[in-house]
């Protein structure tokens, strides 16, 4: 009886293989045919912190390492960015939280997280953009069944954007 990796394995060697060309799938089947844990397999206890845009300067970072410690915390997300960054990022329409000023709230408690032992996941979102995004790339912006672009619903300085649209259609592959 096939595992769901190697069912996982076979349909990703096989979509690969249509989609590239046979010569992928061989390249693909080899990373089945070896079975090792990833980083992924060995954390069983997890945790998350999602900031909101104040935290960065307001919040206890030693009382989340302590809380995860006394856990036995093995695994984190953190949220790093999307539609405010929480690093000091230095990609156009990136909007840093406005209580940053010189920080790496997402840094520096990844790097306090790992000390410990810890994976660290940066979880990033990027369902919301703000004004600037918005008039450089409405493409970028959710539309909603009339046609008409999307405010955030809880937040009105933000835009909702879509995933789908923020591929320019001439961009992208023939095939689809």
């Amino acid at each position: 009886m096939a595992s769901r990796r190697m069912f996982l394995g076979y349909t990703a060697a096989s979509t690969a293989a249509a989609l590239f060309g046979p010569g992928i799938s061989a390249w693909a089947k080899s990373f089945m045919d070896t079975p090792q844990a990833g980083w992924y397999d060995k954390p069983m206890r997890w945790a998350q912190i999602g900031f909101a845009e104040d935290d960065p300067g307001n919040y206890d970072p030693q009382f989340w390492l302590d809380y995860f410690k006394r856990l036995q915390i093995e695994a984190v997300t953190l949220n790093a960015g999307g539609a405010v960054a929480f690093y000091p990022t230095q990609v156009p329409f990136h909007y840093r939280s406005k209580w940053l000023g010189n920080m790496d709230t997402f840094g520096n408690l990844q790097k306090s997280c790992r000390a410990l032992g810890m994976v660290v996941v940066a979880r990033t979102d990027a369902h919301a953009c703000h004004q600037d995004v918005y008039e450089a790339h409405p493409n970028w912006i959710m539309v909603d069944a009339s046609g008409n672009k999307v405010r955030h619903p809880s937040d009105k300085d933000f835009w909702l954007t879509c995933p789908l649209r923020m591929v320019k259609l001439d961009d992208a592959d023939p095939r689809l």
